[in-house]
């Protein structure tokens, strides 16, 4: 399995509720994953991982949208010939926030294994 971990750059846009993490690194977009409703999940031309974007962030973690203007916390994607799995981690004031989600309908996408982690700076 392929392990790669990578700066990632966090915003968030107030007005939409839409969490967007992208990798700092330039890369070639290829394809998008839906991973569930309002959750996208970006490959580049060497299929790793490269953004996440999430719509209604609030709504999924039930919380206010003033929170999430600088959280800390990661994400971490692992692939394997038949399964996507996200883990994302936003620690917000002492408290742990966690969105995971898993979609077993990746294997038209022919994505080598992989595990990658995200560190929200």
């Amino acid at each position: 399995m392929k392990i790669k971990e990578l700066d990632a750059e966090y915003t968030y846009d107030f007005d939409l509720d839409i969490v967007n993490i992208q990798v700092k690194q330039e890369y070639t977009y290829k394809e998008s994953v839906d991973l569930d409703v309002g959750v996208f999940l970006d490959f580049d031309e060497n299929d790793f991982p490269v953004n996440l974007e999430i719509l209604s962030a609030s709504k999924r973690l039930d919380i206010e949208k003033e929170l999430l203007i600088n959280p800390q916390g990661n994400v971490k994607i692992i692939i394997s010939s038949d399964l996507i799995e996200l883990n994302v981690n936003f620690l917000i004031n002492d408290n742990n926030y966690l969105l995971q989600y898993c979609d077993r309908h990746c294997e038209n996408l022919k994505i080598a294994d992989t595990e990658t982690s995200f560190a929200l700076v």
